[in-house]
C-alpha cells in the first residue's frame, strides 16, 4: 500500500505529529497542501490543525484529491481535551471529505497555542463580565502548552498502525 502523509500545520503541532508518522512510515510521501499531490497514494494520513471547529481552508482545497482513498485522520486542537470534543471535530472534517473515502480511524490531541491567544485570555480576565470564561480559557491554555508531546506521538502511531493493520 502506497502511503502519503498530508498535513497542514499553523504552529508546528500537527507537523510534529506528521514527523512521528513519517518515522514509522519512512517510504511515505510527507507533504503539505503546497508541496505535493497525493494522487498516487492508496492511503493518506491526513493531519490538520483545528480552525474554527474543522480543518483549515488550505487543507479543504485539496480534499477532492482524496476521492476513493483510504484516509486516517489526525489533528491537534488548542481547546478541549476530551474524546467527545475531539470526536465532534473529526466528524466535521469527515464531512469535508469526498463521500467515497474510507476513513480508517483517527487520533486527536491537544496542541499548544501562541502567546497572542494567552494575551486575549488575560484581557478577558480583566473584565468582570468575562473573567470566569477567561480564567477557564487560561487553564485550558496552560494544559495544552505541553502538547503534543512524545506520549501523544506514540499514541498516534499506535492508533494508526492498528487502523491500517
Amino acid at each position: 500500500m502506497k502511503i502519503a502523509i498530508l498535513y497542514d500545520s499553523a504552529t508546528g503541532n500537527t507537523a510534529y505529529l506528521a514527523e512521528a508518522l513519517h518515522k514509522t512510515y519512512p517510504d511515505a510521501a510527507l507533504c503539505t497542501p503546497d508541496t505535493c499531490s497525493v494522487t498516487d497514494a492508496d492511503c493518506v494520513l491526513l493531519g490538520f490543525w483545528t480552525d474554527k471547529g474543522t480543518c483549515s481552508d488550505k487543507l479543504k482545497a485539496v480534499l477532492p484529491e482524496l476521492s476513493r482513498k483510504k484516509v486516517f485522520l489526525f489533528g491537534t486542537a488548542g481547546f478541549g481535551a476530551s474524546d467527545s470534543y475531539f470526536s465532534q471535530l473529526i466528524d466535521r472534517v469527515k464531512a469535508e471529505l469526498p463521500a467515497d473515502c474510507q476513513v480508517m480511524g483517527w487520533y486527536m490531541c491537544a496542541g499548544r497555542m501562541d502567546e497572542g491567544v494567552r494575551r486575549r485570555y488575560e484581557q478577558m480576565c480583566e473584565n468582570p463580565e468575562t473573567r470566569e470564561k477567561g480564567e477557564m480559557l487560561l487553564r485550558n491554555f496552560e494544559a495544552a502548552a505541553a502538547h503534543p508531546n512524545a506520549d501523544d506521538a506514540t499514541a498516534l502511531v499506535e492508533r494508526c498502525r492498528a487502523a491500517l493493520g
